[in-house]
């Protein structure tokens, strides 16, 4: 007779725990689904950055015309000109026929990082001409045979906007 009284107390231990663990499974996905909806997904404008073997390090290009809508706010940037703003910011030296990488970064005063099938365009500007450069599918493009100095500029459309980016260049 105590032997069946003491089944019944372990059985009942088992239910508990059972309970017990589903109650915490539970909570514990209802408090991982709340975190995933708090988070910021703002898309703010991103930074554009160059890459080569000869640069030594990546090189942050300047922000230029931008046209940005974000949940941070709107961004609205206009330089009159571009041509000379650009020739304006410090010299990146690079040879002719050299391969330079592109990249986007997540604006660390906006956050974001969410960037749905941009378009980006890349150009050399001198004067009055402008030199379209293929970009190509791993952003990479290829610097011309053209020496002397020249303004890079890289134009970045998304959906939230269209952001413009300049370096001063000289190909040697």
């Amino acid at each position: 007779m105590y032997d069946w009284i003491e089944l019944e107390r372990v059985e009942n231990r088992g239910y508990q725990m059972k309970g017990f663990f589903r109650l915490f499974i539970g909570m514990f996905l209802i408090s991982i689904l709340t975190g995933c909806i708090g988070e910021d997904y703002d898309v703010g404008v991103p930074t554009a950055h160059l890459y080569s073997e000869d640069l030594a390090t990546s090189v942050q290009l300047a922000e230029g015309n931008v046209s940005w809508s974000s949940s941070s706010g709107d961004v609205d940037q206009k330089i009159d000109d571009i041509q000379e703003f650009g020739l304006s910011q410090e010299k990146m030296k690079v040879t002719a026929n050299e391969k330079i990488s592109l990249d986007f970064q997540e604006n660390v005063r906006n956050g974001g990082d969410i960037w749905t099938d941009p378009k980006i365009t890349v150009a050399l500007l001198k004067d009055e001409q402008r030199i379209e450069l293929e970009l190509h599918e791993n952003r990479e493009f290829q610097i011309p045979n053209n020496k002397g100095g020249d303004v890079l500029e890289v134009v970045f459309t998304s959906s939230r906007g269209t952001a413009q980016y300049v370096g001063n260049i000289l190909i040697q």
